[in-house]
């Protein structure tokens, strides 16, 4: 029987033990030049990339320590139970009962999400809303604006 050169087992390993990984970090663990090797390898254990820093980090679905909002924070790195920022957000808004203040957003998520809120507003997905009473943004999603209607 031939012997596996590349081990899905090696990287589960390191990653318990590390917690997260860059691919060149991975690359070096299984001793290959090849990007393809390791997401072959990733692929059987369940893993996670980052929501911050482009995705350039990767941990496993089991290792991962979500807070309320679905967030896990490894140092600065942010990973998302909903996978991207976008689709944190829009859990985040949509799960909440009033919505949420940009700041209110900011501390949730220690990362730039204007450039994201700002996508969510023009694709429709949510609206922004001033109250004049408190005179700041308040996100809310659609859904919940025209069940007031």
């Amino acid at each position: 029987m031939k012997q596996e050169l590349y081990s899905s087992e090696t990287l589960s390993n390191y990653l318990k033990n590390n917690k997260i990984a860059t691919v060149d970090e991975l690359k070096n663990v299984l001793k290959t030049q090849s990007r393809m090797t390791v997401f072959r390898k990733l692929k059987p254990l369940d893993y996670i990339s980052s929501c911050s820093h482009s995705g350039k980090y990767y941990s496993l679905k089991e290792i991962a320590e979500y807070n309320k909002y679905g967030i896990w924070l490894h140092g600065e790195i942010l990973f998302s139970r909903y996978e991207t920022l976008k689709e944190t957000l829009k859990h985040l808004i949509y799960d909440s009962a009033k919505g949420y203040a940009a700041s209110e957003l900011h501390n949730i998520l220690p990362v730039k999400v204007d450039d994201v809120l700002l996508e969510l507003t023009k694709d429709k997905i949510i609206i922004r809303k001033k109250n004049l009473e408190f005179i700041f943004t308040i996100l809310i999603h659609l859904r919940t604006v025209k069940s007031q209607n």
